[in-house]
């Protein structure tokens, strides 16, 4: 292969790679500003691993209400109540087409299904104002992807400085 040719292949795999990125960023800011709003609440976790340096680790109450063949399933079906707190309404392959019904795609991490993430990322120092967290605050799109966005107290009021 000659230099130039080889230049050309590795500015096209930049430009490619930094153009899904860039998309993928999109995606993620298109999920924060429009995404619906769902709140999940938080199961008690080993008090030993609630503060793990800058993170905190995360469980949900939804989680343990899941059937032991939850993993065969893509979707959690989920209801709200007025103020957006979810709770568990089925399991499903498909998206709802009943109103008053919420997708979120179901997660799979070392054979365990999860409605979330297992961690919340926080700036250095600032533990203490998460250790009253009994809630995440999720955007979902219409396929179901969630991003959690905040994690809030019992009174449901945003935690900490976040930036949405």
């Amino acid at each position: 292969m000659s230099p130039r040719l080889r230049q050309v292949a590795i500015a096209a795999a930049v430009l490619l790679i930094l153009s899904f990125s860039a998309l993928t960023v999109w995606r993620f800011e298109q999920t924060l500003a429009t995404g619906q709003t769902v709140i999940l609440q938080l199961a008690p976790v080993d008090p030993r691993s609630i503060m793990q340096g800058d993170y905190m680790a995360l469980a949900f109450a939804i989680d343990r209400e899941l059937p032991d063949d939850a993993g065969q399933y893509r979707y959690v079906w989920l209801t709200l109540t007025e103020q957006g707190v979810a709770s568990l309404h089925s399991l499903s392959n498909t998206l709802p087409e009943q109103a008053g019904v919420i997708a979120l795609l179901l997660r799979q991490r070392d054979g365990i299904t999860s409605v979330g993430p297992n961690a919340f990322f926080f700036a250095e120092g600032s533990a203490a104002v998460y250790e009253q967290a009994r809630y995440g605050l999720f955007k979902v799109d219409r396929s179901g992807k969630a991003l959690l966005s905040g994690l809030l107290d019992e009174n449901l009021q945003l935690l900490g400085e976040n930036l949405r």
